[in-house]
Parts: C-alpha cells; structure tokens; sequence
C-alpha cells in the first residue's frame, strides 16, 4: 500500500511538472544551441531546451530512454523506457535526482510487468547514494503485485517478481546517473 502511495504521489507530481513545463515553454520562444542540436541529432533524438532560464532538457526515443526530462530547477529526470540497463526491461518508469547540496542521489523505478489500476506495475528499485563518498546510503526492493491473486492471469509469470541489484551494480547505475546529469547542466 506504501508503495502505491509514493508511486501515485510520484505520478501527480510528475505530471504537475510536465502541465508546468508546457505551460512556460508556450509563452517562452526556444532557441536551440547548435552544438548541442547536432551532438544529440547525432544520436537520433529529438533535443529541446528551454535556453531563457534553462529550466528543462528533453530527450524523446534517444539511447538512453524513450522519453528523458530533465529538470534543471529541482535537479530532477522523469525517465520512461530506459534502455542502458537491462534490468530494468524494455517497459519501464522512474525519477532519478540529487539532492540540493549535491550529495544524494535518489533512484526510483519500476519494471512494467503488467497492470493491475491503469498505471505500471512490477518490480520496484529505490536506492540512495552519498555520491561524495560512493556510500549506499539505502536500498529497496520490492516485488510485482501476485497477479494471480488479483484475477490478472495474463499475468501471473511476473507474480511476485523482484529486481535485486548488487551494491556494485547500484554503484554502477548511480555513478552513472551523476555522470549523465553533470553532462546535461554543462551543456
């Protein structure tokens, strides 16, 4: 039920922030950096950035994700369809941030193994690191809903399962989300 609840909290907030950024990128004209423009064309992606105040970075069907916003004021990425890390599948969703005295990162994502409200559900991943020190600071993992049990049967060959990543692979996937974001706000 507590995961739910952050999840849904995650959602509405996500959400909010996406009715935000809309809202501002309409009334604000936006000016590509070339540069930038051609190093992301490279890749096959679609790059917008909000140059006046620099509020937001956007990446739709890049190499790292699907869909890839990053928010320069909250120091915060909504990622949907990641694709770097396998672990996490091919249908997936998560926030990933760092905390405002640039310290902690925080992960938390969520492999879609099916749906039981409307909404992802399967498998969760949360986790802290002290990025000054490389320290696993905190780690859940929690398991996909028992579709069975919920009626689900197309399903129940996800029921219950569970990503449990090493410390060296949450080493891995944090380092390089520092890595990533420290890339996004030099450009």
């Amino acid at each position: 039920m507590k995961r739910k609840v952050c999840f849904f909290t995650s959602i509405i907030i996500i959400i909010s922030w996406f009715v935000l950024v809309r809202c501002e990128e309409k009334n604000e004209s936006i000016n590509e950096s070339e540069e930038a423009f051609e190093m992301i064309e490279d890749l096959g992606t679609t790059f917008q950035e909000n140059t006046l105040n620099k509020s937001f970075y956007e990446i739709i069907d890049g190499e790292v994700a699907d869909i890839l916003l990053y928010n320069y004021q909250d120091r915060s990425m909504y990622i949907a369809g990641l694709k770097v890390f396998e672990e996490f599948g091919i249908s997936n969703e998560g926030v990933v941030s760092i905390s405002a005295d640039r310290k902690i990162l925080t992960l938390s994502m969520i492999k879609s193994t099916g749906s039981v409200t409307g909404a992802l559900d399967g498998p969760y991943v949360y986790f802290q690191i002290n990025l000054v020190t490389n320290e696993i600071i905190e780690k859940k993992f929690e398991p996909a809903p028992d579709y069975t049990e919920l009626g689900r049967l197309e399903f129940a060959e996800y029921n219950n399962e569970v990503i449990e990543l090493s410390d060296e692979q949450i080493l891995q996937i944090g380092l390089y989300f520092k890595d990533l974001i420290r890339e996004i706000e030099s450009n």
